[in-house]
């Protein structure tokens, strides 16, 4: 291990001053649209969850897996490479590389005749799309100082809440439409393959585009430039931190158990309880999801940016808090009509976006540069099988075996999302009681 440049506090030091905005915009603006295509792309098979699960003939568990397992089967494994990658080789060709991946996988996707062939392409979404979050969050800690992280996060998350938003507003309209496009071989295809393939084709041009960029001069650095350690240094170095990056994984786990769990099934809901179909809400469910998002990560920017978020274990308590917020959205249940229904999940949308926020600056400033690759691909890797690939398939055995009845699946979302939201506050109010102790 070498030692990395310090500052006159003894601290690790920086080879060169951040760029900021002006001569990183364009990076900035590439990984907002990245952000906006993985969320459409993750989401448009809970959106279109019913019209996938008629044309495929499967029933709530099989579609529980695509909308979970699937999606975390081969980034469970790969994750971590790609996050490690991320630390020390070009975050661009990285980015590149996985866009281009998962854009194709979900264009794949629309066209697959079977549940079979529809996991294998939604596997390939997951790995594609595990490669995001380590580079770009490497990437922005690279263009911005610490005290304007926040915002900076917060603007590439609403890229993200856009893509949210559209994944419910575009495939609604096609589905609505009745729009179907005619392949060669294939001839004309159903309307939600339609969505698929549209969705998807704007991928292989951003990622093209960011190989125009220039990859950042890598801040604080914990290794000398171009050493790759080994993982176990790396594990070693979490390990030091376990006290605090135990009970925050685990917070970020359980919270999000009932995020991945309630949007993969919110659309399915809203079709059984109020017995209406996609197009009828769809615009104001993604609208919806849009604003709430927006504001969430407007509120995060600036909370952890703030003289409360700067303090010891500030970002933190937000982490305790959140989830009380969001409480609503697994109540949804209780809700008499759509638009109350609506407003119940919006908490969600809010919350999840502050939350996330909170999350990342937390691990930006408790570890090194070359290490926050890994530190978030490994965040991916602990939250995907039991809160992308649990989720989902948590709700669905919740509502087929235990509930037997199809319509209650909103009472599976209290029986599953409640526990998992209360125990999330409860694992970061552990982390944040360890750092104030630690100051």
């Amino acid at each position: 291990m070498s030692a990395a440049a310090k500052t006159s506090d003894g601290r690790p030091g920086s080879a060169a001053p951040y760029p900021g905005l002006r001569r990183s915009w364009w990076m900035l603006v590439l990984l907002f649209l990245a952000a906006n295509l993985y969320s459409i792309d993750k989401a448009i098979v809970g959106v279109l969850a019913e019209p996938i699960r008629s044309s495929l003939q499967i029933g709530d568990v099989e579609m529980g897996l695509l909308l979970g397992f699937a999606y975390t089967a081969l980034s469970v494994v790969l994750g971590l490479v790609l996050g490690n990658f991320a630390d020390h080789h070009s975050r661009r060709r990285i980015l590149a590389f996985s866009i281009i991946l998962w854009s194709l996988a979900t264009m794949a996707s629309g066209l697959s005749p079977g549940f079979k062939s529809f996991f294998l392409f939604r596997a390939l979404v997951g790995l594609g799309e595990a490669g995001l979050a380590p580079a770009s969050l490497s990437v922005i800690a690279d263009i911005f100082p610490p005290h304007q992280r926040g915002r900076a996060l917060s603007g590439y998350f609403i890229g993200a809440t856009l893509g949210t938003a559209l994944s419910s507003i575009i495939p609604g309209w096609i589905v609505g439409s009745q729009l179907q496009l005619t392949l060669p071989f294939f001839g004309a295809v159903e309307p939600w393959r339609s969505a698929f393939l549209i969705c998807g084709a704007a991928g292989p041009i951003v990622g093209l585009l960011l190989l125009t960029t220039r990859e950042p001069t890598r801040q604080q650095a914990l290794w000398a430039p171009g050493h790759q350690p080994p993982l176990r240094h790396k594990l070693g170095r979490l390990w030091l931190e376990r006290r605090v990056i135990v009970p925050l994984y685990l917070a970020f786990t359980l919270y999000y158990v009932a995020f991945v769990g309630v949007t993969s099934w919110t659309t399915v809901f809203l079709m059984r309880t109020f017995r209406t179909d996609l197009p009828s809400f769809a615009g104001r469910m993604g609208l919806t999801a849009l604003v709430a998002g927006i504001a969430g990560y407007v509120l995060g920017g600036l909370t952890c940016d703030s003289r409360i978020g700067r303090s010891a274990g500030g970002k933190i308590l937000f982490l305790v808090l959140l989830p009380f917020v969001a409480l609503p959205s697994v109540l949804v249940s209780l809700t008499p009509n759509i638009n109350i229904a609506l407003i119940a999940l919006a908490t969600l949308s809010m919350a999840t976006p502050m939350f996330n926020v909170a999350m990342n600056a937390t691990l930006q400033e408790l570890l090194p540069n070359d290490m926050r690759g890994f530190s978030f691909a490994l965040l991916g890797v602990v939250v995907a099988l039991p809160a992308g690939a649990g989720g989902p398939l948590l709700f669905a055995v919740t509502t087929e075996h235990v509930l037997k009845d199809p319509a209650r699946i909103g009472e599976a979302f209290a029986i599953v999302g409640v526990p998992a939201l209360l125990l999330a506050s409860a694992c970061a109010f552990l982390a944040r009681r360890v750092t104030l102790r630690s100051v």
